[in-house]
Order: C-alpha cells, then structure tokens, then sequence
C-alpha cells in the first residue's frame, strides 16, 4: 500500500492514545499541503524507522488491517502515520465491558474479524507476532482492525529475539522458547483472543511473566475454558494451543469452524410475526442453566423470566440470552414443601406472579425477592379439596387480575394482585394453560386433548 512522506510540521499533536514497549501512540491532526484539508489520524513514534516494520506494512491493504498513510523520517523525528481507530483497544472494550458475555453474534462476528487479517498475512507470507487483544483496534462502526506490526517477521526468517513482558500472556511454546519462528504462531495468540472475547477476561491474570512461562512451556497449561463455552470453540481454543505448532489448526480451519458455529446458532432462530429473530440460547451461560422450563414471560424491562422446573427457580436473562438473577422459588414455603414453578407471569409493575403443584400463588418483587403468598382456592371450596390443588394455567388480563387454572377440580379463579379472590369458574376441563382476549374471553388449552376451548 503506498503511503506518502510527511514532514513534521504537518503534524498537530494531540493526547497519547497508547503507549508500548517500544513506542509512543498520539492523536493528531495531518494538515495535508497538497489537497489543503485536514485529517485525524494516530501517530506512532518511534526511536527509529524500523525498515522491515515500514516494508510489510506498505505492502499491506485489507479492511481488517490499520492503514499506514506516511511517514516522518526526520531525524530525530520518526513516525509512522496511521488511520484513526476511535474505539480503543479490543482489550480496553472488554475492560470495560458490564455483562458475563458478549452477544453471542457480537462474539463470532468479532472472533471472524480477528481472524480474517491472519488468514492475510498468512497469504503474504507474514507472521504478525504480537496478536493480542491491545492490538486490535476497534472502529466507530465496531470493526476491528489488526495493527503493531514493529515484530511482524517474514516466515523465511528466524524469530527475533525482541520481545514485549506485556505480550506474554499472548505468547506460543516456540517463542517462549526462543526457537525458530513457526509458521502457525499467530493462531497460538489468536486461541487466546478468542478466549478473551468469551470471557471478557484478562489472559493469566495477575501473574508475572515468568509463572506464564512455566505454566505454559514447563507445565503445559492453559487457560481455562468456561463450561458454558460452545463445543466447537471450546475444542478449537484447545487445538490453536498446542505445543507442537504442527499440530496447529490453519487459519483457514479456523475461519471454517467460526462459520459453522454462526450456521449452527442459525439454525436455533425462531419465526416471529413473519421474519426470524437470532438469539443466543437462552441458558447457554452458567449459573443460569435450564433443566427443564416449563414457563416464560418478559417483565417491565424487556428481560426474560423462564419457570425451571428442575431447579425449582425463576431463570432471568436478558433479551440477548445473558443470564441475570435466578429467584429461588421455595422461598415462603416450609421446610420439605414441593415446589416446582410452572408457570410465571409479570404485572404491569414488574412483579412476579408464580404457580406450582402447591395451593399457593407466590408473588415475588421485580428484582426476586420474595413478597408473599396467597392461597388461589376459593371460599367456594371445601378446604379437603384445598389439600388436593394443583395450580398449572397462569395469567393476566387486562385490568390487572390474576387468572389461575386448577386442574383437579376444573376450575378457573380470579383474584386482584393483592391477592382478594373475586370470582372461580367452574370450566368442566383441566385448564393447563391460559390467556385472555382484549374482551375478557378466557382461552383454554387442555394438554393430551389437543384443545384449545374459549
């Protein structure tokens, strides 16, 4: 890629965007003589112009690689002139970032756009040898681009002995080693960038960087995967982490297994109103892992609450599938008493309406804490009867009343949200499931008889 030589007086300094081992990152402003306008670009100063550093990068043009635009070579003056990425660092996003998990789209978007400039310069016959999360640069459209090429190597080459402390975590056996070069170096660090885009962690946090070396070279360890990590990833961090760089997945496998895993996530999508809507699985991510749900609704905030039977909790997650809270749903009950939650609804206040095989409703706060209970069998039922109610069909209508089916006796009841019981219908069938229409029609579903009766 050509680039243009820059005198220093072109140049208005601005803040320090970064700092490394052996340079200097500024914000600045390029006045540019020839076309007579300006332009934000980054600034790299350097000791010296490192020539083989310069070299690859002209020759360097991809949509995931930060663009080299000049050079001051005027010593003492050198730097490199670079495009502008505005989103910081890969390292510093995830730093920052509040949730568990990225989106699981957002993941394997990001985790491809690591990748694809490796799968580049692998072309060229280059290996970057500084791949790591502080030098991925992240743009105001959120894409990611690759830069610090000062120990980028051909692969004919022997690797230098040049190294940064702060790369270790990053570093592959052979380097830590100081052996030769190995043309599948960078898919060691990109293992552990993926690894960083799955947890939103630091690589061998808080150890210095000789423990890193023994556990990596004298112990063979590494990272550890979370559970909730997807197979295929999971096993292709593992296999960019081998020792013996032969046994080392290409580039181009790597792209490969990324893709597949999007079309298996794609194939997970959910027809709604006509188009599809992609979510990552809900309970994908511990703690919030389903056994068995049974019941679903969406509170106040646009979160998703998920009745788990086995557990015996309410599962909260977000809208991208991240798991929130768990609500313990024997909360209220007496030591040994059954509770399996299977149905959950939410008022228009955010609070939880919850029924099981108890003669109980359970009302819980927006936030999971337990309110109370109120007993959903009607005055108009002998209390022997009480003893034999199962709650199952569950919701609310449109001004706000609590709607409970109950299934051995055949009937509905209806109660305002403090709890006051206003009305049972005797329906004659089990009612499993409910909803209501905008004119008080009550919908009934009855399981095994392939019913759905207003």
């Amino acid at each position: 890629m050509p680039y243009t030589k820059v005198k220093r007086s072109e140049l208005q300094f601005g803040r320090v965007l970064g700092t490394g081992g052996f340079s200097t990152v500024y914000h600045a402003i390029w006045a540019l003589a020839t076309a007579r306008t300006t332009q934000e670009v980054a600034v790299k100063r350097l000791n010296a112009i490192e020539t083989k550093e310069l070299e690859i990068m002209s020759k360097l043009d991809h949509s995931h690689i930060v663009k080299l635009l000049g050079v001051v070579d005027e010593a003492p003056d050198f730097y490199l002139i670079l495009e502008l990425c505005t989103g910081g660092t890969l390292r510093q996003y995830l730093d920052t970032f509040t949730m568990k998990r990225l989106p699981f789209t957002q993941f394997l978007d990001w985790m491809k756009q690591a990748a694809l400039p490796i799968q580049y310069l692998r072309e060229k016959g280059v290996v970057h040898k500084d791949i790591k999360s502080p030098n991925y640069l992240i743009t105001d459209g959120n894409v990611l681009k690759l830069s610090d090429f000062g120990l980028a190597k051909e692969i004919t080459q022997t690797m230098s002995n040049a190294t940064q402390s702060a790369s270790y975590p990053w570093m592959a056996p052979e380097l830590l080693k100081n052996l030769k070069l190995s043309p599948n170096y960078d898919i060691f660090s990109l293992g552990v960038v993926a690894w960083e885009l799955w947890t939103t962690d630091s690589p061998f946090k808080g150890l210095e960087w000789q423990v890193v070396i023994m556990k990596v070279c004298g112990e063979n360890q590494h990272l550890l995967i979370p559970d909730d990590c997807p197979q295929p990833i999971a096993d292709l961090m593992r296999q960019c982490w081998e020792s013996d760089w032969g046994k080392r997945p290409s580039i181009d496998h790597v792209l490969h297994v990324i893709v597949d895993t999007a079309k298996a996530a794609a194939a997970r999508e959910r027809l709604i109103n006509g188009t599809w809507k992609l979510e990552r699985e809900i309970g994908e991510g511990e703690p919030g892992k389903l056994g068995w749900p049974c019941g679903i609704a969406v509170n106040h905030h646009g979160d998703v609450c998920v009745a788990d039977w086995d557990a015996a909790k309410i599962q909260v997650y977000s809208q991208q599938g991240m798991h929130k809270f768990s609500i313990d749903t024997k909360q209220g009950l007496e030591p040994g008493t059954y509770s399996k939650p299977i149905a959950v609804r939410v008022s228009s206040d955010g609070s939880l309406y919850i029924t099981d095989k108890t003669q109980f409703i359970k009302v819980y706060s927006p936030d999971g804490v337990y309110r109370e209970r109120w007993p959903a069998v009607s005055p108009q039922h002998k209390a022997s009867n009480a003893e034999n109610t199962v709650l199952i069909g569950l919701t609310i209508d449109a001004k706000g009343q609590i709607l409970v089916g109950e299934i051995r006796q055949k009937y509905v009841s209806k109660h305002e949200q403090d709890g006051t019981h206003i009305a049972s219908i005797k329906v004659g069938i089990a009612p499993c499931s409910l909803a209501v229409t905008s004119q008080g029609a009550i919908i009934i579903i009855v399981t095994g008889e392939n019913q759905c009766i207003l």
